[in-house]
């Protein structure tokens, strides 16, 4: 495996002039004459290309550090991660000296042993330093009002803001020259009148302090939804490879199943004997035919007459009934129309008597 190979395994980004530039290197390991008028004509073809990159021997860009976070503090670990961020090589260079008066105390505590003197002496005095001031601030005013003299309260207010006017500064550059600009913000903050300076110093600390615990929690929220989402698809791989390999072994158990069943069924009919043949029905005799034609019919057979239709007036007279049918006469005609119509013939009173 050579050298391509192992930058092709480890994703590593392959020049296009790879092998000119791996020829000429191994031609100065070797000191071959050759090695100058390879190194010349490569210059030739790529002017802008260099030992460090593409700069002609100059630094790459420097790549902005990531951002540490502290739980305490969410505004110093931004600032000092600005400065480092934004200077540029050639810009570096130029506000190194500014910042080396500015921040000459942190660069003290960057020695090895003087710097952790350094640094362990100046939180003492300083955490006991604003603890003195702000006690001195509180008790000040208090203590001159005893006095009983006109307007010794307003006398003592004005002496305390006017001790913290002068401390305050003090503790602001120390605490910027180290490179703790939350603490020379609060100082700064201070040296505004109580209680008004004590009140915006404890507010921005206040807040400064639950931004950055709400940024803790929100990069571990982040973190923890990513860890989920990647368990997630975990999980999901190997639950959807193990159902793949399920129906695989499913398919396969029914199929011998399948083919187990058929074999049994074609076993047991094999081994079932043929039905018997059943024996011929006996067949019934024919019967005679008869003569078809009507003469012969009707010369065998006799037809009795139909008796004739009785009419309406004879089905009366033979049902048995109490009614009884008036009996005919003679008709005659009708008096005025002179026709001839069927009538009972009345006799006369005359002939009755």
């Amino acid at each position: 495996m050579g050298l391509r190979d192992t930058l092709e395994k480890h994703n590593i980004p392959i020049p296009e002039d790879f092998d000119e530039r791996l020829d000429i290197i191994v031609a100065g390991l070797k000191r071959k004459s050759s090695y100058k008028q390879k190194l010349e004509k490569f210059k030739k073809h790529h002017p802008t290309s260099g030992p460090h990159g593409s700069r002609g021997g100059a630094e790459p860009d420097p790549v902005a550090p990531p951002i540490i976070p502290d739980k305490e503090d969410f505004l110093g670990p931004r600032l000092r991660w600005f400065l480092t961020a934004v200077t540029s090589p050639y810009a570096r260079t130029m506000l190194q000296g500014i910042f080396m008066v500015v921040f000459f105390i942190s660069y003290l505590e960057k020695i090895p042993l003087f710097g952790s003197i350094l640094s362990a002496s100046l939180d003492v005095i300083l955490a006991g330093g604003k603890t003195l001031v702000k006690s001195v601030q509180s008790v000040l005013p208090a203590a001159i009002g005893m006095i009983p003299l006109p307007y010794a309260s307003m006398v003592g207010i004005a002496m305390a803001a006017i001790f913290g006017m002068i401390v305050w500064p003090i503790f602001a550059i120390i605490s910027l020259s180290r490179q703790d600009f939350v603490a020379a913000i609060e100082s700064y903050i201070r040296m505004i009148p109580p209680p008004i300076g004590d009140m915006l110093a404890n507010t921005f600390l206040e807040g400064n302090r639950a931004v950055a615990r709400i940024d803790e929690k929100r990069i571990k929220l982040g973190n923890d939804i990513a860890n989920a989402l990647n368990q997630i698809s975990q999980l999901a791989d190997s639950v959807s490879s193990a159902m793949k390999e399920g129906f695989e072994s499913l398919a396969k158990q029914t199929q011998e199943a399948a083919a187990k069943a058929s074999d049994m069924m074609n076993k047991a009919r094999s081994s079932i004997p043929p039905m018997p043949t059943a024996p011929p029905m006996p067949t019934m005799p024919t019967m005679p035919t008869m003569p078809t034609s009507t003469e012969s019919q009707q010369a065998t057979i006799p037809v009795a007459p139909s008796p004739a239709p009785a009419s309406a007036l004879d089905r009366l007279r033979s049902q048995k009934t109490g009614f009884s049918l008036p009996k005919l006469r003679k008709g005659g005609f009708h008096r005025r129309t002179r026709r001839k119509t069927w009538r009972t013939k009345t006799r006369r009173t005359s002939e009755k008597l």
